[in-house]
């Protein structure tokens, strides 16, 4: 999608999309994705300001999140407390960081490995389901270019009728899942949970189904 269009959203604060509480999928499954005993380092995707950075944080990691706006950003420190320090990487990205939590800010697709650095784990509530399906490949493309030494994932994904609601958030149905990840990871599906009735906001959209699947992919 055009970057415009999620300025304008986090300028409008038009963001639904953003939970209030720790995605009970990420409570339920990280232990399966990450080593409790040390930690990894773990990269979210497209993490807007999302609690559940706080949620990693608090359990050893060092968390790292891109993020497109500089709103979303900004929110997140400040909705949790936390003053944060800012450096320009280069002309594209800017650094904020503190307690634990170092979040780029600028296009997911302008970022380089150098610029990620050792990653030990990725999260993705937010980032694929944002991506409409013709630019699905691509994320994955570059999503798997900075990550090379292939670390587990822990994905949480929704299905839909995709005629009758356009997204964002978008449709990613298994086969997709499968398409996009099954050259390069084992993929096993955690659960698959009915949310339609504790989302209003889609509901008032015109679905009849939504579902929530959470994917373990390992190597």
């Amino acid at each position: 999608m055009d970057p415009d269009f999620w300025h304008e959203r986090w300028q409008r604060k038009q963001t639904g999309f953003h939970q209030t509480e720790i995605n009970p999928l990420l409570e339920a499954f990280w232990p399966r994705c990450a080593d409790s005993v040390a930690p990894p380092r773990v990269f979210v995707p497209l993490c807007g300001k999302s609690l559940d950075m706080v949620w990693l944080r608090d359990r050893g990691h060092a968390v790292l999140g891109s993020e497109l706006s500089p709103i979303a950003v900004s929110e997140f420190f400040r909705e949790n407390g936390m003053s944060a320090d800012q450096q320009a990487l280069n002309e594209e990205f800017v650094c904020y960081e503190n307690g634990g939590i170092r979040l780029l800010c600028g296009n997911f697709f302008g970022l380089t490995p150098e610029l990620v650095g050792e990653i030990g784990a990725v999260y993705d509530r937010a980032a694929l389901v944002a991506m409409p399906p013709g630019m699905q490949e691509r994320y994955v493309d570059q999503l798997l270019r900075l990550l090379p030494g292939r670390p587990p994932m822990l994905i949480v994904t929704l299905e839909y009728d995709p005629e009758e609601m356009s997204g964002p958030p978008f449709p990613v149905p298994e086969e997709t899942v499968a398409r996009l990840f099954g050259s390069t990871y084992r993929i096993e599906l955690l659960s698959a949970r009915d949310t339609l009735e504790s989302n209003a906001p889609l509901r008032a959209k015109g679905l009849n189904r939504l579902t929530e699947k959470a994917y373990l992919l390992h190597t």
